[in-house]
């Protein structure tokens, strides 16, 4: 699963526009938010024990380069960000203990950032402004490997005020700011004058969260340790381990004989996970959804009625039924029902294969030679779908969605692949794909800019290459506005729209599962996140294994 991060809440936005909007000059301070501890009384938590994980590989260990779920939850706790977001989705100090928005009058927005002076690399050495600085200028240099740059592209000029203040000049308004300012920070002490794209650092990296890196065996395990000089609590655990199990199903035969802690369970193990005893299941809503991807860049999938068409000829509330067991709803966009920018109005594509067979004739598509199956110029419209090996619901997703094509005449070609492989077909520059299944976990702002806007096809998540001037002018637009109301307005019509055009095929909103051993303490799992606060979970003495 490809990670937006990795993360909507009105409160956040609603504050965010009366800061900007209504901000006397000269300049407004923000303060805080005071976050209510949730760490038990110091007299009852205690140190030590291991957490260990399941999970597919990660891929780098880098916040600039990462696109991936597993490499984005191990950067979580080795990385800060000069934000970071809560489980109430609202931003927070991190490496800045304050920050300052002023929208002058010449329409430029300007953000200074107060940095703490505690802060301290894994490696001793100290955090400062320059490694602010290094970081986003890394993020912006064309010869950096990102998906990163679209969030920074406004950006007039960097500033490093001082040792400890860092300032950001935007030519116009940036509603979306606190979510582009939470990404890990790196060390410029280490990766100046480095290749970032190749160097070791992506494979061992130091930085000022709350774990070490240790050790990273590839196809085995990542190991972190605790941080004794972090700036923010240190955490009672000893280690976190991640073990790479590359099958769902593995994973949970693992959780279930405890040879691991905590993993996400996939919907089809719900109910036999909730009968075991030694294991908490979660379920929370996720900043999340799934879809198909189509390659339209292939003038098969270059077609709004084609598209269309693949959506309306599934039924994905059968699916949802059989498959999810009543965790997942069809989708109509990106935007989870729990974000604000989700139109209420906007009501998924029916399932309708005569609709469908309608759309796809308009295209083109026809059974000229009677075999069955629909040809345009004497080419089949078939395709490779990719799905992700190891994984039970891809597998009956995908199965149910071949007889569904197949009933009006189009040929799905499954190809499952192992995560690696998976992701390396679909990130830039490569793209060698036709078509996929895949979810991503959305951002805390629901900002859609680095999954439609054209400007994001060859080096974002537009994996797809969806390209409308319109879905590009709204995206736009819900930038710059810093009025809530305004800016929910645009994006409920940019729900409207990409509903009406499905750049992918949205197919489920589904609740996240996750199964923790209960001797762990302290575990408030949240949208944003399983691990946001790993640094207070805590084991008693007489449960403690390792």
């Amino acid at each position: 699963m490809k990670s937006r991060i990795l993360v909507v809440s009105l409160a956040v936005l609603i504050a965010l526009s009366l800061i900007a909007v209504g901000c006397p000059r000269p300049v407004e301070v923000v303060e805080p938010p005071v976050v209510e501890p949730v760490q038990p009384p110091p007299e009852v938590a205690v140190r030590g024990d291991t957490l260990i994980m399941g999970m597919v590989s990660p891929m780098v260990l880098n916040p600039v380069l990462f696109t991936d779920v597993p490499s984005g939850v191990i950067i979580g706790t080795v990385f800060s960000g000069l934000l970071k977001a809560n489980d109430k989705l609202e931003f927070e100090p991190d490496l800045a203990k304050s920050w300052e928005m002023e929208l002058l009058d010449d329409g430029r927005m300007v953000m200074t950032f107060h940095l703490r002076q505690d802060v301290l690399w894994h490696d001793g050495a100290p955090f400062t402004a320059e490694d602010v600085l290094f970081t986003f200028e890394t993020i912006m240099d064309p010869h950096t490997i990102t998906i990163r740059r679209g969030d920074y592209e406004k950006v007039e000029k960097w500033e490093v005020v001082d040792r400890h203040t860092f300032r950001v000049t935007f030519v116009e308004p940036f509603a979306p700011v606190m979510e582009a300012f939470s990404m890990g920070i790196i060390p410029k002490h280490l990766l100046e004058g480095e290749d970032v794209n190749i160097a070791p650092f992506n494979h061992a990296p130091v930085g000022t969260g709350p774990f070490v890196f240790r050790e990273w065996i590839a196809d085995v395990h990542v190991i972190v340790d605790r941080n004794e000089n972090y700036f923010g609590q240190v955490p009672y655990l000893d280690s976190i381990v991640w073990r790479v199990i590359p099958d769902a199903d593995v994973r949970i035969m693992e959780l279930e004989a405890g040879t691991i802690d905590l993993t996400g369970i996939p919907t089809v193990h719900y109910q036999r996970m909730l009968g075991v005893d030694r294991i908490y299941v979660h379920r929370y809503p996720a900043l999340s959804f799934n879809y198909f991807g189509w390659n339209e860049r292939l003038p098969k999938f270059d077609d709004d009625r084609v598209r269309k068409a693949l959506t309306l000829a599934l039924d994905r509330e059968v699916m949802a039924d059989a498959i999810y067991e009543g965790l997942a709803i069809p989708a109509s966009s990106s935007f989870p029902p729990i974000s604000w920018a989700s139109n209420p109005a906007v009501r998924p594509l029916p399932y309708d294969p005569e609709w469908a067979a309608r759309l796809l004739k308009e295209a083109g598509w026809a059974d000229t030679d009677g075999d069955g199956w629909l040809d345009r110029d004497g080419v089949k419209f078939e395709f490779e779908f990719l799905g992700l090996a190891g994984d039970p619901v891809a597998m009956m997703i995908i199965e149910l969605a071949l007889e569904h094509y197949k009933a009006i005449g189009v040929k799905l070609n499954p190809l499952f692949l192992e995560w690696g492989d998976f992701v390396s077909r679909l990130d830039p520059p490569r793209r060698a794909f036709e078509a996929f299944f895949l979810g991503f976990s959305v951002g805390v702002d629901p900002d859609p800019h680095i999954y439609y806007h054209s400007g994001q096809a060859e080096w974002g998540f537009n994996d797809t290459n969806f390209v409308d001037a319109r879905v590009d002018e709204l995206i736009e637009a819900g930038r710059r506005e810093m009025d809530f109301e305004r800016r929910r307005d645009i994006m409920w019509e940019l729900h409207e729209r990409l509903n009406e055009l499905q750049p992918v095929s949205f197919m489920f909103h589904v609740e996240a599962l996750l199964g923790i051993c209960r001797r762990f303490h302290g575990t408030v799992p949240s949208p944003v996140g399983a691990l946001w606060n790993v640094e207070y979970w805590w084991v008693p003495e007489d449960l403690q294994r390792y």
